[in-house]
This record gives structure tokens, C-alpha cells and sequence, in this order.
């Protein structure tokens, strides 16, 4: 596994404005409510548990780019 891609994306704030020039905030607010119950998912092996790792990586980091209390506000406001 790519040892960069453990601590985030090769160039943070690339991929984050990446990110926010592509995804409204509501957008974002939705990837992660679908992504969130991937935390519950038994992993069968190895490569299983690396990709789940990646899964919650990019869901923590959709999180830190809307902000808790901003992340919260959408959750409630679409219904997720």
C-alpha cells in the first residue's frame, strides 16, 4: 500500500480544493452519510481492512472540510 495515501491524499490541498470546486456542501454532507456505515462492516481479510481504513480516512477528512457543527446543520437539514 502507498504509505502516502495512509496520512491523507499526496497533496491535501489540491485534493480539497478539488473537492470543493466539484461538490456543493450538501453533496459532501451526503458521500459521508454513505459512507458512515462501512464503520460497521466486518473486513474478511487484509485488504479488506486497508480499504475500509481508506473508506473512514475520506470520511473524516469530507468531515474536517465541512466542519463539525457545518456537517451536523446538513445531516439535519437533508434528513441523513
Amino acid at each position: 500500500m502507498n504509505d502516502e495515501r495512509q496520512s491523507g491524499a499526496v497533496d491535501q490541498e489540491a485534493f480539497e480544493e478539488v473537492i470543493r470546486d466539484n461538490l456543493s456542501p450538501e453533496a459532501v454532507a451526503t458521500i459521508i452519510a454513505f459512507l458512515q456505515p462501512a464503520a460497521f462492516y466486518r473486513p474478511a481479510n487484509e485488504d479488506a481492512m486497508q480499504a475500509l481504513l481508506q473508506v473512514e480516512w475520506f470520511a473524516n477528512t469530507l468531515t474536517d472540510m465541512l466542519g463539525v457543527e457545518e456537517h451536523n446543520r446538513l445531516m439535519e437539514e437533508l434528513g441523513l
